[in-house]
């Protein structure tokens, strides 16, 4: 096994993804070279990663597109992000316009633009919900039925302004995400069931009560701005990837692909950092003052319970899941009714969302202008039981739904691709004290992430974002040197503040009532 023995590093970053990379740049700015290594020997980006061009030929003409993990939104809480984008990009992002719910029971197919709705401002958060009553096309969506609701409705908004699961640190592991719907009818509840689908990309099967309520909190409750939200104007990693890659290397930092990390060891001075090369096949060490861990949490896991110096800490803490998701992208000759660029699909829909990528990216606004056609992207969240399906089956489920939801464009099929996306996505849990943390259990051992615990409210992008110049401000601060600020997100509306406290007088006032009836139910049974 050969050593990089020039001499020690003063920070080996583990993981090019997004949350690698923030900490890399903000490093790189203040002086500090980082290394960056990434198991993949082609894509660095993570879950912004690029992929092998999708090529096919019509008309005479061949076509061919760059792929992506999938489109990504950035919210309007993504300060951070948009900083990142600002400053270390020539990236201009491209507002969305309003979104599509598309709610489909059996044949029926109902759709409403919401998004305007809900950010609009008439009715204050975190009631901004009810502003969707005032649109003509929603009454066709519900039943007279729907307002039996409303009641469990406004307990759940309370429930959700009242109740702020990362700043408690309370996974309530057990409970899932069905636990919120009580008193609400069927057709209400599959419509929020798709909205926790979407913004927690899994299948609401897995997804749990705390981690539904945090995205509620930070995507849309607590501020109506806080939903509106910007799109890139190109691929993931045209847009935002390579740019981030060509501002470290520009630097003097190096991002080294093929290079997997196999374990940590404790050596004098820092750490070294075992690793197997793809690119050179062996195994090699890095020596590093500092380590930056920025991989998915089953790729931690592992890494962490490889190494003696580490693995007795790992064995403590606890590490969240990792989902699957699949990509389906169509083309079609024709061109659906004037609309929104994306959405969200409800009820026995297969796909949980969509983009129509000709309005949104150039490269496909070429093939619209050509050929009068359209092309569209879905993403499905499902359980493995749908996931496992041949990719021709599931292409096949995916364009009779987009048919289905935009009749205009049916019979007029050219082309489609599937990406299937491994488990790298986080299944959220709310980070407590046992998981894994920015400050590690070991010395000069720092983490990063959208799965890391961190006092932010933040998720996704925008937490990884976030704990990404957390990770690189502990190395700077190791090094005497000025650590960057971390822009907060916004506070609540000021209806939302007034209740907030209205809630947390009504728990502090119940819970010892409650712990105290649990208490001599316990004391019956002993």
């Amino acid at each position: 096994m050969t050593e990089t023995q020039d001499s020690f590093f003063p920070v080996v970053i583990i993981g090019a993804g997004l949350a690698g990379l923030t900490a890399a740049v903000h490093l790189a700015e203040r002086g500090i070279t980082p290394i960056v290594l990434e198991a993949d020997s082609r894509w660095p980006g993570g879950r912004l990663s690029g992929g092998d061009a999708d090529t096919f030929e019509y008309k005479g003409r061949q076509w061919s597109y760059m792929p992506d993990h999938g489109v990504h939104a950035v919210w309007g809480n993504y300060h951070n992000l948009r900083n990142l984008i600002e400053q270390s990009t020539n990236t201009t992002l491209v507002p969305s316009e309003g979104e599509e719910w598309i709610n489909r029971w059996g044949r029926a197919v109902r759709a409403v633009e919401a998004g305007t709705a809900v950010r609009s401002r008439w009715i204050p958060a975190p009631f901004h919900y009810l502003q969707l009553l005032l649109r003509p096309r929603f009454w066709r969506t519900i039943s007279p039925w729907d307002f039996l609701s409303l009641p469990g409705f406004l307990f759940s908004i309370l429930w959700t302004i009242g109740f702020d699961p990362i700043r408690e640190k309370t996974a309530l592991d057990g409970l899932m995400m069905q636990e919120y719907f009580r008193g609400w009818t069927p057709n209400l509840k599959a419509t929020f069931k798709g909205l926790g689908e979407n913004l927690l990309a899994a299948p609401y099967e897995t997804i749990s009560l705390s981690a539904f309520i945090a995205a509620l909190r930070f995507y849309t409750v607590l501020r109506r701005d806080s939903w509106g939200m910007h799109y890139f104007p190109g691929n993931s990693h045209d847009s935002l990837i390579a740019p981030l890659v060509h501002s470290i290397e520009s630097s003097g930092g190096r991002v080294m692909q093929g290079v997997t990390a196999q374990a940590l060891e404790r050596c004098e001075g820092g750490w070294r950092i075992i690793v197997e090369d793809n690119v050179r096949p062996g195994r090699r060490s890095f020596l590093a003052q500092n380590v930056i861990l920025a991989t998915y949490a089953p790729s931690a896991q592992r890494l962490l319970l490889a190494g003696a110096d580490t693995a007795p800490e790992a064995e403590k803490l606890r590490f969240p899941g990792g989902v699957r998701s699949t990509v389906v992208r169509a083309w079609f000759s024709k061109s659906p009714r004037k609309g929104t660029s994306g959405g969200m699909f409800t009820g026995d829909f297969v796909p949980d969302n969509f983009f129509w990528l000709h309005r949104m990216y150039g490269e496909f606004r070429e093939w619209h202008e050509a050929t009068g056609g359209s092309a569209i992207e879905v993403h499905l969240y499902g359980t493995d039981s749908l996931l496992d399906q041949p990719e021709k089956n599931l292409l096949i489920l995916a364009v009779d739904d987009i048919q289905r939801a935009f009749p205009e464009v049916r019979g007029s099929f050219v082309y489609g691709a599937v990406r299937r996306n491994s488990r790298t996505h986080t299944q959220f849990r709310v980070p407590t004290n046992d998981s894994l943390h920015v400050e590690t259990p070991w010395p000069g051992i720092y983490a990063c992430g959208d799965w890391i615990g961190y006092p932010s409210p933040a998720m996704w992008m925008e937490r990884a974002v976030v704990t990404g110049i957390a990770a690189a401000n502990q190395v700077l601060k190791q090094h005497s040197k000025a650590e960057f600020p971390i822009q907060q997100i916004q506070p609540p509306e000021p209806l939302v503040r007034i209740l907030v406290l209205v809630v947390s007088f009504v728990r502090l006032l119940f819970t010892p009532i409650i712990w105290a009836g649990r208490r001599a139910r316990g004391r019956q049974k002993g």
